[in-house]
């Protein structure tokens, strides 16, 4: 699955989610989103520093930060969405799942980052 697949998938499960999963829609979104954003960043690393694309994702998040790939903001953005979507997939009993509105935030984060890495050309050193 690419990262636009698991996007789309995670978009239409905003849009109507199926009733078998009536209960654990928004934990698959929230799955389907990470899924995306952690592929985006893999390719992206790939592209444009091999090394760093089998890093831990705490480290490829500080990387992500450096001016000669995507810059702080970028990294913000990556990181707390990815620390959202993480929490989010966890199920505990004493905590609600992710609000439509925080699914679709996300979401629209991850696609935009996603498109703004695939348009940055690799670093030189």
């Amino acid at each position: 699955m690419t990262p636009h697949q698991a996007l789309h998938t995670a978009a239409q499960l905003l849009v109507a989610p199926p009733v078998s999963m009536r209960r654990c829609w928004q934990r698959g979104c929230a799955a389907l989103t990470r899924l995306a954003l952690e592929q985006g960043l893999q390719r992206y690393w790939q592209r444009t520093a091999a090394g760093i694309a089998h890093l831990p994702m705490r480290h490829q998040l500080l990387a992500l930060a450096l001016d000669r790939f995507a810059g702080p903001e970028a990294a913000r953005i990556a990181g707390a969405v990815w620390h959202g979507l993480s929490r989010a997939m966890h199920h505990h009993t004493y905590e609600l799942p992710p609000t439509t509105a925080e699914l679709q935030n996300w979401h629209r984060d991850v696609s935009r980052l996603l498109t703004a890495l695939a348009e940055r050309t690799p670093a030189t050193s």
